[in-house]
């Protein structure tokens, strides 16, 4: 369990304090210039229905299931009117449970060594992510989906709870079905960690059978910073030995808390595939328009997001990513042949983006992808260098334990839709964020800066440009 100091808590709940304050005056802005943000059209019918106990009424356009609305009957608890305004306020105080979560998690990944004021000024950064902050202000799910993640997180890799793991899976898969991929990608990783580290201490030659395997020696062995080098080898040789040993090593090397704790991963995601078997398919509602579609590109314009939204951390590694791309030139060369191909054969449009002009994805695409032939092309090198910097990034404190189920979740939560929505993005970025070296104050700071002024530019836009649409008597306005 990690120790948390008088400072600590007392710079968390200022930061909260003034978190919340500035956001309601923004809050109360946005209400105030519009009533209606484009799927809260059914959104918040859906809410007020169930917020009034309504539970029959259901909206078929609607193709996520009903844990947003189910949290929001919380507002007649407290004999609060079913509106607008008070189901949106419920995402503003799940933003400002994220800001603590993102506090606890991050003094959890740094230890007793990282700075308070750091560390709590990084968390701020995260809630004010651009995206993620804009939509704390109105009714969707992201920000709660988010919280549920978040809340998930901490009851299994800090906590280690021995029951609330299943139930906070639960409710995270009932607030956005995709969540279930990052339930996935937790549980392999502890799988794949677990295969590694057991198959390097029982099919160690140099171990003594008898004695130092089954001493404490043994089982530490792989606690030490080693571990942070496996790689895809350690990976078949791990599946290789235990296939030869018929995987009775693996349950050698497992404690009883891990074990629950994966038992409980399991369940979660047994109760997921019972659920798409009785449904037919992973989306409630409206299915044809969320049908699953290989569209690979999506990946690379997840490096695009990673780029904008982690300037500091590009910027910070430069030098670093720039040696480590000159030392890798024969995959430089085979990268840009894949990404060639990927663009070429499998750049995809999907109407929405053509059709609304409420989305900043929606100028980017009119006004460049979709504008000049060559623009898929020209940002080869960009996806290249990016994905290059990212990994610096992540290599000093991850493994392939980690990045094989990472990059197989973010593919199955972008690489298969086939709209591009920077919604998408947040949820993997902000895994890969969590795990980013410690950073100085220099980088935390920019961070925390750069943010801001997006922040500022974005809402600059949403309050004074409006765009006129037949549909809604009321002008609309451009959002991410």
């Amino acid at each position: 369990m990690m120790f948390i100091s008088i400072k600590f808590i007392i710079l968390l709940i200022a930061a909260v304090v003034i978190y919340f304050y500035t956001s309601l005056h923004l809050f109360k802005a946005v209400y105030k210039a519009s009533d209606v943000i484009i799927d809260e059209l059914f959104h918040i019918p859906q809410g007020i229905a169930f917020c009034e106990r309504n539970f029959t009424r259901w909206d078929p356009k609607i193709t996520t299931l009903p844990g947003l609305y189910v949290a929001s009957t919380i507002i007649s608890f407290f004999n609060l009117d079913c509106n607008t305004y008070n189901l949106r306020f419920v995402n503003l105080l799940a933003s400002c449970m994220n800001l603590v979560i993102f506090s606890f998690l991050l003094k959890f990944i740094y230890g007793h060594t990282g700075s308070q004021i750091k560390i709590v000024l990084q968390a701020v950064s995260l809630a004010i992510l651009p995206p993620l902050y804009f939509f704390s202000f109105v009714y969707y799910t992201e920000t709660l989906s988010l919280l549920m993640l978040l809340i998930f997180s901490i009851s299994s890799i800090v906590l280690k709870s021995y029951w609330l793991v299943f139930l906070n899976g639960g409710l995270c898969v009932l607030v956005r079905q995709t969540n279930v991929v990052w339930i996935a990608m937790m549980f392999g990783h502890r799988v794949i960690d677990l295969f590694i580290r057991s198959s390097r201490v029982y099919g160690n030659q140099y171990l003594n059978k008898t004695a130092i395997r089954r001493s404490i020696i043994a089982n530490n062995i792989d606690s030490s910073k080693l571990k942070r080098y496996y790689n895809l080898s350690d990976v078949f040789i791990a599946v290789k030995y235990h296939i030869s040993t018929c995987f009775v090593n693996v349950f050698k090397f497992l404690s009883l808390s891990e074990f629950v704790i994966m038992f409980q991963h399991a369940l979660v995601l047994l109760g997921f595939v019972v659920f798409v078997y009785i449904n037919g398919s992973i989306v409630v509602g409206d299915k044809s328009a969320h049908e699953a579609t290989l569209h690979l590109p999506q990946m690379l314009y997840f490096l695009l997001f990673y780029g904008v939204f982690g300037l500091p951390y590009v910027l910070a590694r430069f030098s670093s990513t720039l040696k480590l791309i000159s030392r890798n030139k024969l995959k430089v060369v085979l990268l840009a042949v894949l990404f060639t191909a990927i663009v070429h054969f499998n750049t995809l449009v999907h109407p929405y983006l053509l059709a609304d002009n409420r989305h900043y994805t929606f100028y980017i695409w009119n006004r460049w992808f979709g504008k000049y032939e060559y623009a898929k092309y020209a940002m080869i090198p960009a996806y290249i260098f990016l994905l290059f910097s990212l990994y610096d990034n992540l290599r000093d404190q991850n493994c392939v334990a980690f990045l094989l189920p990472y990059t197989i979740a973010l593919f199955l939560t972008v690489g298969l839709q086939k709209l591009l929505d920077v919604r998408y993005f947040l949820v993997p970025y902000l895994i890969s964020r969590l795990r980013f070296a410690k950073s100085s104050y220099k980088v935390a700071t920019f961070e925390f800066l750069w943010y801001l002024a997006i922040n500022v530019g974005m809402f600059y836009v949403f309050f004074n440009k409006e765009v006129k649409w037949v549909d809604f008597n009321a002008p609309q306005r451009i959002i991410w």
